[in-house]
């Protein structure tokens, strides 16, 4: 196993979000538990602390900088487990497995207006047998079912057109095989024009119902057709999930021959995918690797994995800077009891994990210096904007070139993705001065016309 190295001091102590929990988890990773939008961030998780099982919710509106009362937005005399959300705005969709009575059941809810209330509880399936999952994209909402027809688990998908006040009809994705086929664990991912999903799936070894590879299938057009479905792996493999970046599709399984993190990669919508590639280097015989769960921005990857049964069992972190092609020495985050999910609000990394029913947040202020996605504080642009800071470094005063006329909105942060000041200029530059800030990496955001960029501004 690799130890942790000295990047280990970048990431902050992991801190309890879950004070007053009780045996709190999370889901798998083919269900995303925390998602950002700009420096928002929304976390979801199952809690015992009633006698019955409820998904609570916190945010925190400031990139992990403080964080609200968790609250329960189901009914706590459940039995909620598995949460999965997406967002998109203000607008946050929430998934979950619920048994109470004996019956499986798919439920869906959602908040319009970024957490502060609740409603429009939906039963979206009474014939479950393993958790939903959730994408959205714009109005429309996809969920991901797991139903158990004929003594075989079996994948569907529905579809909100409406923002999640009603679905559509069911749609079978996976095809398993006869008897005691498996296919389940969906991961799903859409951008609005394709939908792409996987899953665990052991029809290619009949005899065997625990040996399940991962499959994928795509639909070029939100669900109307959709292609045939692809088997990614030809070895055991485990715990997909699907992550889109613009044109870059990735799936990201465990286990694999030795038991690593494992990644199949596609750079043009899923039309030709690539050889599957060995992420991490684990070579203890003894141990698993499962559950990665990544976010790729440009050419930067960054993937959590967990693996066991190390004592404590371990969350660990990579991250590659040229698209995933090689990749940094493994830093142990902390010990866990379940699936890490990390997210974006740039240039923060924000990563949360349950651990012995307890949630535990980290982060690290500069982990995604790089990044050009367009939560956080920025989409980052840099110099390719016309937009220009002299000099740079500087001590006392710097000049912001914007290249062009307008009104242009400032803002200073520090590295930590605080929020320092706020100015606005309707000229071609703007005098900044600076001397009253401590040395150290700034950044500067620019907004004009609806379009944000950054610009990282050093301070002597």
């Amino acid at each position: 196993m690799l130890l942790p190295v000295t990047l280990m001091a970048q990431w902050s102590n992991p801190v309890n979000i879950s004070p007053n929990a009780m045996n709190a988890s999370m889901n798998e990773n083919m269900g995303p538990c925390m998602a950002s939008s700009h420096d928002t961030l929304h976390v979801i998780w199952s809690d015992h602390r009633t006698h019955g099982y409820a998904i609570y919710y916190i945010r925190s509106i400031d990139s992990g900088n403080t964080w609200s009362t968790a609250v329960a937005i189901t009914d706590t005399m459940g039995y909620a487990s598995m949460p999965s959300l997406a967002v998109n705005g203000r607008n946050i969709h929430v998934v979950w497995w619920d048994t109470l009575l004996g019956i499986a059941c798919s439920y869906y809810e959602h908040s319009l207006d970024g957490g502060n209330t609740w409603g429009g509880k939906l039963c979206i399936d009474s014939n479950t047998d393993y958790w939903p999952g959730v994408a959205v994209s714009g109005a429309t909402v996809l969920i991901s079912i797991d139903k158990k027809p004929a003594l075989r688990t079996t994948v569907f998908m529905t579809k909100s057109i409406n923002n999640g006040n009603s679905f559509g009809a069911e749609q079978q994705i996976s095809t398993p095989i006869s008897g005691t086929g498996r296919s389940e664990d969906q991961g799903m991912a859409t951008d609005g024009k394709y939908i792409h999903m996987c899953w665990n799936d052991n029809r290619d070894h009949p005899l065997n119902p625990r040996v399940l590879e991962t499959y994928y299938r795509r639909s070029k057009d939100m669900g109307a057709t959709w292609e045939t479905e692809v088997d990614l792996t030809d070895t055991t493999s485990y715990s997909p999930m699907v992550f889109l970046d613009s044109a870059h599709v990735d799936v990201a399984f465990g286990f694999g021959n030795i038991g690593n993190a494992w990644l199949s990669q596609s750079d043009d919508s899923g039309n030709i995918r690539g050889s599957n590639f060995r992420v991490t280097t684990n070579s203890n015989p003894n141990e698993s690797e499962a559950y990665p769960f990544l976010v790729h921005d440009g050419l930067n990857i960054y993937m959590v994995s967990h693996i066991f049964p190390t004592i404590p069992w371990g969350e660990w972190y990579t991250q590659s800077s040229d698209g995933g092609i090689t990749w940094s020495p493994q830093i142990l985050l902390g010990s866990c009891s379940g699936t890490a999910f990390i997210t974006l609000t740039c240039p923060l990394l924000n990563v949360v994990w349950p651990d012995n029913g307890i949630i535990y947040y980290t982060r690290n202020p500069t982990g995604g210096l790089s990044c050009s996605t367009t939560t956080g504080i920025a989409n980052t642009k840099h110099n390719d904007t016309g937009i220009s800071v002299f000099p740079n470094p500087a001590s006392t005063t710097a000049i912001i070139n914007f290249g062009e006329g307008g009104i242009h909105t400032i803002e200073l942060y520090d590295v930590t993705g605080r929020k320092l000041s706020r100015s606005t200029c309707t000229e071609t530059e703007f005098k900044f001065s600076c001397s009253e800030l401590s040395a150290g990496i700034y950044f500067i955001k620019v907004t004009h016309n609806n379009s944000n960029s950054i610009i990282k501004f050093l301070k002597q």
